[in-house]
């Protein structure tokens, strides 16, 4: 087919293949994209428990005395004699929180060290996907790969 040299423009064939390659395109990525949204909120709340954590055992060192973290109803609140110090509320549509020992009685010592504590978060009850922070006598935290216990072993659940 023969076009005349003063036509500019794309014909309705060309058009239409580029429509085609581009609705291949999004309907591979909007899943993939709505997968990443979905890990990057998890990893967010799993960032956001330590973050706490890691707060409590600084505010026993410094204070020199007792702290304790406790969870009612998913608000995790860091106490300090009896007084909440801090207090944060996490969202159970983005992340499922399990621990043990349960209910969570953790206290940091003046000294650094805690009671020992292992937290799993989850979503969608997809242990693969799932993030568990160790909290260690020493008092230290330790956020474990994506989908693997503190002994770098898969998780088979999303519960301890």
């Amino acid at each position: 087919m023969s076009r005349r040299t003063d036509m500019h423009g794309f014909t309705l064939i060309e058009l239409m293949i580029t429509i085609a390659l581009l609705a291949i395109v999004v309907g591979i990525a909007v899943p993939n994209f709505a997968g990443l949204i979905r890990n990057n909120q998890l990893e967010a709340q799993t960032q956001s428990l330590n973050s706490l954590l890691q707060f409590a055992r600084g505010e026993a060192v410094i204070r020199r005395t007792q702290v304790l973290v406790s969870n009612v109803n998913n608000v995790w609140t860091v106490s300090l004699g009896g007084q909440p110090i801090r207090e944060e509320t996490f969202n159970t549509a983005q992340a499922t929180i399990t621990t043990a020992p349960s209910p969570v009685a953790l206290t940091y010592f003046a000294n650094g060290s805690a009671s020992e504590l292992n937290i799993v978060l989850c979503r969608d009850e997809k242990p693969e996907t799932a993030y568990q922070i160790t909290v260690q006598p020493s008092g230290h935290t330790r956020i474990n790969p994506r989908g693997k216990d503190d002994e770098n072993v898969e998780l088979e659940n999303c519960t301890l």
